[in-house]
This record gives C-alpha cells, structure tokens and sequence, in this order.
C-alpha cells in the first residue's frame, strides 16, 4: 500500500512538498526491502523536526518499526548515546521476537561497554561490524522495514559517526531507513566528512531544507498570497519557519527585542542552545547582544569588560554553536537573527545590562560613530545619562527626520526631552527648529496620534518656558492636529491652554482663540458666525496677523452664510492687514493658515485674482517650512481657482499633487474634491479623468455639494446628463437639490437646467421653476458669476418653451459676465451658438436640407414616436433610424430628441 500523507496541514512539514515526497519514496522503499541513509541538513527552526515527526508518525501507521533517537549537548562524550535510546525505547515498546529481542538486548550491552581504546575514541572495525551484525539480526530485520531516525546529530559522539560510517560503507541488505538530522553549521569535521564521503559514492542522500519562500510562507501561516502582510514577514524571518510563526504571533508593532516572556516557547528553545556555556562566554555573548544584532570583536572586548584575545576565543565558540556568524567584514559578525539576539538581550541582568550600555555609548561616541548608533546606548543606560547625551538624541531625531522616518524621529525627540527635563541642562541642542520638523513629518504621513502623544512633552520643553511661547506652540500643534483631520484634539489642546494664555497676556489669548476657529476650517468644518464676530471685534486692536486671520474667518462665515456686503468688508480688511505683512519674507505659521482662509473664501466669492495671490504666497511658505498639513486645503483652493479661470492644465497639476498629499495624509474629503476638479478640468478638455487605485491611507471620501456641481459639469461635458442630475438631483426632486450654500445656488440650478435639456426632455417641465430660482439666488448673493449661471437657467427654460432666439440672447449676456476663458463662459458660448442656429432654422425651417428619408424619420420622431417604431413603420433596423437621427441633428443644429420634436412642432 503506498503512503498517502506525511503532513498535516498549516505544518512547516506541510509547506515542503518536495522533501515531504523524497522521504516518502524513501519510506516506501524500505518497506519493500531497499536500504538508505538520508542526510536531512538544516539550520535551526527551518521544520527538521516537523518533518521527522510527521515521517515516524507515518511510518508507525503503515507498520514500520520506527526507533528515534536525540541527540544532546550535554551527552555530547556518552558513547552511542542516540543509538542506545532508540534501542532501548524500542525494545521496551512492544513484544519482539525471541531472536530479534536478544540481538537487541546484545547490541545495546556492546554498545554501553566500551571496548579497548574507547577513551581514545579509537573503535575498532571488529567491534563496529559486530554492531552492524546485531543492528541487521536485531531491529533491521522487522519484517515491514525499519525507520531509525537520528536527530541533532550535530552533538553526536564520535563513536556513533563511527558506526554510522560503518553502514554508510558497508550498508545493509535488508529495509532500513536511516535519517540522520542535523545543524550542518555545527557539526564536526568528522561527521560532515563520512557524509560528504557518503553522498559522493551514492549511499546517501542529503535533503536540505533552505528557507522558505514567500509563497510557502502564506501557506503555511494560511495567508491570502496578496496579504501586506506576508512580504514583511517572509523579510523578517529570512523564510525560517520558526521565525516566522514567532513573528506572526507577536503581530506587526512587535519588535526585534522580544523577552523571554513575550517570545513564549522560542525563547525557552533559543536559550536552551546556552544553557551550557560558561560564564565567561555568557558574558561575551550578552555584550554582544547589548551592541546589537551586528557588531565587532573589539566592541564586545570592552562592553564585557575583558581583554580582545578573551572575547575573540569566546566568539569563536560562538560560532562553532551557531549562535553567531561570520560577516564579509573582517573582525564583524552578526547574531543568527535578531530574535535571538532579542532573547539573548532579555536574558542578561538588567543592571549589568545598563552599565554595558554606558559602556557602549562610552565607545561608540569615542569613535565618533553617528548618533543613531550611539543613542539606543544612550536611551538604555539608566541612571547614568549626562546632559551631553541630549544633544546625540536630538541629532538622532533630526538624521531620522532627513532620512524619512517621521516614528523614529519623534521617539528620538520624546527621549531628547526627556532627558532634557532629568539632567536639567539648561541648554537645547535641537531648537524649535527640530521638534516642528518632527510635527510636521509625522503630518505629512497623518499620524496625528503620535503627535497626540508629543504634545505634552513638547510644552514642557523649551519653547514652552513663557507663556507667550506655550500660546505659539500649542496654537502651531493645534493647527497640525486640525489639519490631519484631528479636530477634537487640537480644541481639546487650545482649551486646556486658553485659561493660562489668556491670564498671561491678551495677545496669547487672542492667538488661542482665533486658532480654535482656524482649526474647525481646517479640519472640514464651519465655525460658528456669531462666534467669529465677537472674535473679531476683541481682535480690533491685536497684532496685524491676528486681526487678519479673525477677519479672514469672519469673510468667510458671511460669505456661506450669503451676506455678501459684510463678507465684502471683512475680507477687504483681511487682506488689506495681512498684505501689509508681504514683505518679502516667507510667511508665519499662522500668517499662512489665515491667508489660506483667506483665499478660500475670495474664491467663493468669485474672486479670482486675489485668491490665486494669496494661496500661491501662502503655498510657497509651506512648502518652504514643509508645512504638509496645509497643502491638501490650499492646493485644492489653487486647483478650483485654475479651473474657474479656464487655466486647467494648472488646475490639473495643482489637484494631482493635491489628491497625492491628501491621500497620504488620510483626508479623504480633500481628495475627494482634488478629483472632483480633475473630473471636471479633464472633460473641458475633452478626455475622461484617470483614476489611480488609493494608495495609502485614505479616509472615505464624502460627496460635498461643490464636489456634486463640478462632477455634474464633468458628466455634461462628458454628453452624460443622467449621471448629472443624479448628482444633482438624488431623488428626481426639484426640492431636493444637493446644494445647500447659498453662494452656489444658482449654478446648482443651471445646472439642473442644463442636464435636463440635454437629456432628451428628461426633468423639462421643472425649467421654468429652476430658472426662477436660480435668479432668485443669485439676486441674494449679488455676484456677477452667480448672475451669469441664472442667466444660463432663464436660457434652458426658453429653449424649453421652443424660444431659441430669446435663449441665445440669455446665453450671450451670460457669456459676456463670465468672459470666454472660463469653462462656464466657454459653455454659454457654444449653448448661444447652437440657440442662434436653431432660431435661424426656426425662421426657415431647415428641413430642406434633409434627404428624403431623413425627412420621414423627423416627421415621425417629431410625433413622438420611439426609435423602434419608427424602424417598423420604415420597415428598416433601429440602427438605421439611429443614423438618420444623428445626421438631423447635425443638420439642423439641435443635440437630442426633444429639442427636435420641438423644431419640428415650430415648423407646423
């Protein structure tokens, strides 16, 4: 009967097909009577033993006679301490045969008395082909075959290699099975040379098991192949089974540096490979661990506290156990992995492990090694920190910064502080420079929680010494914190502030105040009116920023709350005070965030130039400090501004940067409002927007109003008005319009308007009431483009009634408001050209341009009558009728159905 299976699934035996199948041939063959020694090489934790078990278990299950024996460190001198255990569990196992029991019994007697020059481990031939006699009458002779399996053979005495090259030479005829397990890095001369012997003339086999590959390691942890996951974890564990279930256990936050207690059983079974060592190799090997999973000979000579021929002897042990390795540095070697080197860390006496790392920034700062070498010495040396370590921390944060690694830096930052505020050193080698540099990384990726989690220390720094710097440095953190979409915590941070700004200084509680508006906008949310405008009236008399930013917040309430006069008048201060501060110089930290307040509300107003101006001072200012978490607002403010101005490859370029800083920053309305401009400059110009799949991490993106106008332009530009009006009209409603701003009423209407004409009638008979309102709302708001866009309206409405001439009028008037370069004014062009042509036609009704067959299909459609209908009243395909139609439409001007039952209606 042929073996079936040897593994189990979500086994390391299980993800080795190949080895799984040798062996198993391998199995079936000694149960038919033929030989073999196998070789089964591996490092530790690379599955020899997952294998072994499932081979025996097997094995036991086809009636084999299986014998196991284990190698061990401590019994590494016993003569045939692995054979004499499997003989013995055997032979104790079960009733055997009178003849096979006493060869057994004989066999182990030869083995535990030592013959002559057994203390020189001189075995004689006679003595080991006595062995190989028994071993063949004995436990080789089970009718079935027999499995003997040799484990850790690395630890092998020297008179079990002997025997096993007695077999190796002088195999038996009979079905034995021998697998020989073992760590080829640690095993001695002798043993690797009877294998390497024995490979070369045929006898035995070698199977070695390699890491695992990335595939292998999905299967086996039982993740999806295109799991995040499984790249970093494979990366990790270099493909060791051990490893990587050790890894996958503790989840991605965990860390190189696992205690014994966290690695669970692999920390038992990694230190259990030390339990023998010496003190003085403990030492060696805990300095090594203390200087990390790479390190130099000499470095461990002065961390351990003992001479370089010491440690150089003491790791050259070390190697032989494979605990460490050899580099392609000379003098540098390296631990096996770093989970070991974490355990072996854990392991040491936390004192003694403190003073080795004050030992280690000793010498590392002596060598004038980089501060990221040097300050995890520094953060792990207890009690024995100087003020001088501060300024290595803060230049480890700063080089972590540079280097991209905005987590890095702020730990380097927090223990920098920290040791600021143990040592009390009076000066600060990292400046206010270096922790907003840390804030403003940690924004650029959206990691407000960790900047959540700087805060405290931050305050209590330097810059937090006065309460005028506390006021500015917490108004700077509560603006970041906004700005990542972290609202609730930057106005939990100014009100817990305000009492001590405010009882400080009036200014320091102006700024805080102001800052608690400031940071609802740029978090995505609308401040309260009336709470602006008692705002601005304290600010009358404040500083020019501060008053600009209160004026700017005010512009912007009245302006969506569509009182035009008082938005006028506060956005004209606005600028005028925060234009007097352009100077040349890059503009502050809050200068920037007002002015982009600024900005946004001059755009709404329609006022274009102005907020190009002032966005574009405010983007070169945060560009300049790399102020990331205002770039996604006033990008998109750049991108609309372009896009109104007609400029739309600028607003192309401005919202692409735009939807890739958003995206990487988690705020998902900014992106959404970068595409929505994109959507809509891309169909002005002709073509359909790409859409990249969302790379990193993306909030959801919620469909605003604006976001609902620009995408409706972008399906009517694109010939698709049904997708518009579901934009604009969800529930085919006219009372249920998705515009509520007041500023944009009127296009929202047009638009209504457009979509419906152009929908071959569809939502027609509301025209008139859209046209209606759209006046109505832009008469509210007094702005030229809003009056253009009600013009746009009463034109739809007329075309709706069979007026083209009347609608060309409406179309031009509303052309000359908006001028030709906009997308607005481009469209009220084309809409007075395509009205004027369809009044001409109406005075002379055109049709004689038409064939004769066209003209039949006209008159029909002009009944009223569908496509299909009308092929069966010509008796042609619905495709035919298709054509004809779109011919007329060309010829007499008009671009659906109902605008040519119109024009055939007007021509009787």
């Amino acid at each position: 009967m042929g073996i079936t299976t040897i593994t189990g699934p979500g086994t390391a035996a299980a993800v080795r097909a190949a080895e799984t199948a040798r062996l198993g041939c391998l199995l079936r063959a000694a149960r038919d009577g033929r030989p073999a020694i196998v070789e089964l090489a591996g490092d530790p934790g690379t599955g020899k033993t997952a294998l072994l078990t499932a081979l025996t278990r097997e094995a036991r299950a086809q009636g084999i006679a299986v014998l196991h024996g284990r190698c061990t460190e401590a019994e590494t001198r016993v003569p045939f301490h692995p054979l004499v255990q499997a003989l013995t569990i055997w032979q104790s196992a079960a009733t055997r045969p009178a003849a096979v029991t006493a060869a057994t019994a004989a066999l182990v007697d030869a083995l535990t008395e030592l013959p002559p020059g057994a203390e020189q481990d001189a075995w004689r031939s006679p003595f080991l082909a006595e062995a190989r006699s028994l071993l063949a009458t004995g436990p080789a002779s089970a009718p079935d075959g027999t499995l003997l399996v040799l484990d850790d053979f690395h630890w092998a005495d020297p008179g079990s290699i002997r025997l096993l090259e007695t077999l190796i030479h002088w195999p038996l005829d009979r079905g034995l099975l021998v697998v020989v397990a073992h760590r080829p890095r640690q095993a001695p001369v002798p043993l690797r040379a009877v294998l390497q012997q024995g490979g070369e003339t045929g006898t035995v086999e070698s199977i070695g098991l390699g890491p695992l590959t990335e595939e292998q390691c999905g299967e086996l942890l039982g993740l999806d192949p295109d799991d995040p996951e499984l790249p970093r974890l494979h990366a990790r564990s270099d493909g060791n089974p051990l490893y990587l279930t050790t890894l996958a256990e503790a989840g991605p936050r965990t860390g190189n540096d696992l205690d014994t207690g966290t690695a669970g059983a692999l920390g038992a079974r990694l230190l259990a490979e030390t339990a023998l060592l010496a003190c003085t190799a403990r030492t060696v090997v805990h300095a090594a661990a203390v200087l990390g999973s790479v390190f130099d000979i000499d470095a461990v000579a002065e961390v351990a506290g003992t001479t370089r021929d010491d440690a150089c002897r003491e790791l050259s042990g070390l190697r032989r156990r494979d605990l460490v390795r050899a580099t392609d540095r000379p003098g540098v070697l390296a631990f096996r992995h770093p989970l070991l080197r974490g355990c072996l860390y854990a392991d040491a006496d936390p004192c003694w492990r403190s003073a080795a790392h004050r030992r280690a920034r000793d010498r590392l700062t002596r060598l004038g090694l980089p501060a990221l070498d040097i300050a995890p010495h520094i953060e792990r040396a207890g009690s024995g920190v100087r003020p001088a370590d501060g300024g290595v921390l803060a230049a480890a944060a700063r080089a972590c910064v540079q280097a991209g690694r905005a987590a890095d830096a702020a730990h380097w930052l927090t223990a920098a502080l920290r040791l600021r505020r143990r040592t009390g050193g009076d000066g600060w080698a990292g400046g206010t420079d270096l922790w907003k540099q840390v804030v403003r990384a940690l924004a650029a990726g959206g990691d407000a929680e960790r900047i959540m989690s700087l805060r405290a220390d931050i305050l209590a720094g330097p810059d937090g010494r006065t309460p005028e710097d506390r006021a500015r440095t917490a108004a700077f953190l509560a603006a970041v914190l906004a700005g990542t979409g972290h609202d609730e915590g930057a106005q939990a941070l100014l009100a817990a502030e305000l009492p001590a700004a405010q009882a400080a200084s009036t200014g320091s509680g102006l700024l805080l105040r102001v800052h608690q508006q400031l940071a609802k906008v740029l978090a995505g949310q609308v401040p309260a009116r009336t709470d602006v405008e008692i705002l601005t009236h304290r600010t009358l008399g404040a500083d020019p920023v501060t008053l600009g930013g209160a004026l700017s917040l005010a512009g912007l309430c009245a302006v969506l709350d569509a009182d035009m006069c008082a938005a006028e008048t506060s956005l004209d201060a606005a600028a005028h005070a925060l234009d007097e501060l352009d100077t040349g110089r890059a503009a502050g930290d809050a200068e920037a965030g007002y002015l982009l307040v600024l900005s946004w509300a001059e755009a709404l107003m329609g006022w274009y130039g102005p907020a190009y101006g002032h966005a574009e001072r405010a983007l070169t200012a945060a560009r300049d400090r790399g102020d990331a978490y205002l770039l996604p607002p006033l990008l998109d403010t750049l991108g609309y501004v372009h896009y109104q101005s007609g400029r739309l490859a600028d607003a192309l370029g401005a919202v692409q940067e735009g939807t890739a800083v958003s995206r990487a920053m988690g705020r998902g309305d900014h992106a959404a409002l970068s595409d929505a401009v994109s959507a809509a400059a891309w169909a002005q110009l002709g073509r359909i927007a790409p859409h990249p799949a969302p790379a990193g991490r993306t909030a959801p993106e919620p469909r605003t109003p604006l976001n609902a106008l620009l995408l409706a332009e972008a399906a009517l530009a694109s010939g698709d008005p049904g997708a518009a009006l579901a934009l604009l009209l969800p529930e085919r409603e006219a009372w249920r319009v998705a515009e509520p701003v007041a500023v944009f009423a009127a296009r929202n209407y047009e638009l209504l308007g457009a979509a419906a004409v152009q929908a071959d009638g569809a939502g027609t008979a509301c025209l008139d009431a859209w046209a209606e309102r759209a006046t109505e709302a832009a008469s509210a708001v007094g702005l030229i483009e809003q009056s253009g866009h009600a013009l746009l309206a009463r034109g739809h409405a007329l075309m709706g009634r069979g007026l083209p001439a009347e609608a060309a009028a409406c179309y031009e008037e509303a052309r000359v408001l908006f001028g030709d370069a906009s997308p607005a004014g481009a469209r009220a062009r084309e809409l007075a050209r395509s009205a004027g042509r369809t009044a001409e036609r109406c005075e002379d009704d055109g049709l004689g341009e038409l064939t004769l067959r066209e003209r039949e299909v006209a008159e029909l459609a002009g009944e009223g009558l569908k496509t299909k209908d009308i092929a069966g009243r010509l008796r042609v395909s619905p495709r035919t009728v298709d054509v004809h139609l779109t011919h007329i439409y060309s010829k007499l001007g008009v671009n659906s159905r109902a605008a040519l039952v119109r024009l055939m209606a007007l021509a009787g």
